[in-house]
C-alpha cells in the first residue's frame, strides 16, 4: 500500500508541476505580447519622428577660392538633398590653419592639399580637385624656363602659407639661390595687379585650372592687349619622386585662352591634391550621407560650378592618402558584396550539414521516443496480465502474489522514470491503469469467500 501511495503522490507533483509550468508559459506568453505591442508603437514613432537636424562647420579655405566657392555649392546642394545634414561654409587662411582649427575643434570638416601633415585622427571623406603648380609671366619679360626667373621680379604667396613653401620646393629642385630672384611676398590679387602694370616679371602661384582670380587675370590681360605666357615645369616627374605627395599633369593648350593660345602647347605641371578631409569622431551616419550626395549629385554639383567633376573616391591602395573615415567608407563599400554574398558558397554547406545534423538528431530522439513508448506498453501489457490472472484467481494466496508483483513493477517503472528510460506521459498512462488494476484486484479480493 505504501509503494502505492508513493505512486499515486509522484504522479500528483508532477501534475502539479505540468500546472505550474503551463500558468508561467501563460503568463510570459502576456508580458511577451504586450511588449511586442509597446515596441510596435515606439517604433513607428521612432520611424516618423522628425530628424534632427546636424550641422557640419566646414574650413573651407580663403574666400573666392576654389574650395571655398565648391564647398559653398555644395552646402546649397546638401540643404536640398538632405533631411538632416546641414554645411556651415567658414572662410579660413590655409591648409595648415584648417588641420589646426580641424584639431582644436572649431571646424568638422576642412579642405586641405594632400601634403598637409595631419594628425591620427583625421580622416578622409573624398578627394576635390588638384591644385597646379603655374608659372605665369609676362611675354615681354624673356623667361623661358625656371632658371630664366633668376634676377627677374616674381610675387610668390605669402610669407608662411602652403603655396609659399611650394615655390622653394621648385627653387630646391632646380637650385635657385635664394638671393638670385627678386621674390616678393604678395596676394595674388595684388600680384595680378602688378604683373598687368609692369610692376612684376612673373607671378607663381598654386591653383586650379579654374581658379576664378586666375581667369579673371587672362581676361585682364586680354582686355589690355597684354600677353601673358606659362612658364613649364617640365621636372615635374623628377619632382614627385622625392615629394611623393605630388603628382605630375598637364595643363591643355589654350586652357584660358584659345586665340592665343595660352599657353601654346600642352605643358608639364606639379600637381597637388585638394582633399577634404574630417575627424574621426564625426558621426558617421552625417559622414556618409555627405559622401552620399557629393557622388550622386554631382551633375548638379558640375552645372553649378565645374571643378566639380573631379571629386573622386581618394586611392588609399596608394599608402600616401589619408585614411577613409568610417562613413565615407560605408558609402564607397555600398556596391562591394556583404560578407553573406561572398562567403554564399561555404555558409550553404554549412546550413546543409547543420540542417543533415538536426534530421539526424530528431530521427535519433524520434526513435529514443519510440524505444520510450515500447517500454511503457511492455509495462502496461504485464498490468494487464496480472488484471486477468486477478480475475480468475480462486485463492486470497493468488491474489496477494499478483498485487506483490504489481508492486514490483511499479517499483521498476518508477526507477525507469528516474533514467529517462520512459516519459512522463507514459508514466501517466501506466499509473491512472495501476489505479485500476488495483482497484480491480481489492474487489476481486472482496468477492472471494473468506475461510
Amino acid at each position: 500500500m505504501e509503494t502505492g501511495s508513493l505512486a499515486g503522490e509522484t504522479a500528483q507533483r508532477r501534475a502539479n508541476t505540468r500546472s505550474k509550468l503551463l500558468r508561467q508559459r501563460l503568463v510570459a506568453g502576456a508580458v511577451f505580447a504586450v511588449l511586442l505591442v509597446v515596441a510596435s508603437v515606439a517604433g513607428w514613432f521612432w520611424i516618423n519622428r522628425e530628424p534632427q537636424i546636424r550641422e557640419l562647420v566646414v574650413g573651407a579655405g580663403p574666400y573666392r577660392t576654389d574650395s571655398y566657392e565648391l564647398m559653398r555649392e555644395v552646402a546649397d546642394v546638401v540643404a536640398r538633398h538632405s533631411a538632416f545634414l546641414r554645411l556651415k561654409i567658414v572662410a579660413t587662411s590655409d591648409s595648415s590653419y584648417n588641420i589646426s582649427a580641424l584639431n582644436a575643434e572649431k571646424v568638422d570638416l576642412a579642405t586641405i592639399r594632400s601634403d598637409t601633415p595631419v594628425l591620427s585622427d583625421v580622416r578622409a571623406v573624398a578627394d576635390l580637385f588638384p591644385d597646379y603648380f603655374q608659372i605665369i609671366a609676362r611675354k615681354d619679360a624673356g623667361i623661358n624656363g625656371i632658371s630664366g626667373l633668376i634676377g627677374k621680379r616674381v610675387a610668390i604667396p605669402p610669407f608662411g602659407t602652403d603655396e609659399f613653401r611650394s615655390f622653394w620646393i621648385l627653387a630646391d629642385h632646380y637650385d635657385l639661390p635664394a638671393a638670385s630672384v627678386k621674390w616678393i611676398a604678395s596676394p595674388f590679387l595684388d600680384a595680378a595687379k602688378a604683373l598687368l602694370a609692369g610692376e612684376l616679371d612673373a607671378i607663381f602661384t598654386v591653383r586650379s585650372l579654374r581658379d576664378r582670380m586666375l581667369l579673371d587675370l587672362f581676361e585682364d590681360s586680354s582686355l589690355k592687349k597684354l600677353p601673358l605666357q606659362f612658364v613649364e615645369v617640365g621636372q615635374a616627374a623628377a619632382i614627385s619622386i622625392k615629394r611623393p605627395f605630388l603628382g605630375t599633369g598637364i595643363i591643355p593648350q589654350g586652357t584660358f585662352d584659345g586665340s592665343g593660345p595660352t599657353p601654346s602647347r600642352d605643358m608639364t605641371s606639379s600637381v597637388v591634391k585638394r582633399i577634404l578631409v574630417t575627424r574621426d569622431t564625426i558621426d558617421a551616419d552625417a559622414i556618409a550621407e555627405l559622401t552620399r550626395i557629393l557622388f550622386e549629385n554631382r551633375l548638379d554639383l558640375t552645372i553649378r560650378f565645374a571643378l566639380a567633376s573631379a571629386i573622386t573616391e581618394p586611392n588609399i591602395s596608394a599608402g600616401l592618402s589619408v585614411p577613409l573615415h568610417d562613413g565615407a567608407l560605408r558609402y564607397y563599400n555600398r556596391d562591394r558584396p556583404s560578407f553573406l554574398q561572398e562567403n554564399a558558397e561555404p555558409i550553404a554547406l554549412m546550413v546543409t550539414l547543420a540542417a543533415m545534423m538536426g534530421s539526424g538528431l530528431l530521427a535519433l530522439r524520434s526513435r529514443l521516443n519510440n524505444s520510450q513508448k515500447n517500454r511503457i506498453d511492455s509495462y502496461n501489457y504485464v498490468l494487464l496480465d496480472i488484471a486477468d490472472r486477478a480475475r480468475i484467481a480462486q485463492s486470497e494466496a493468488d491474489i496477494r502474489e499478483l498485487r506483490d508483483a504489481m508492486f514490483k513493477l511499479l517499483e521498476t517503472v518508477v526507477r525507469a522514470l528516474d533514467t529517462d528510460e520512459v516519459t512522463e506521459e507514459g508514466f501517466q498512462s501506466f499509473s491512472l491503469l495501476f489505479e485500476s488494476v488495483r482497484e480491480a484486484i481489492r474487489e476481486r479480493l472482496g468477492e472471494l469467500p473468506t475461510n
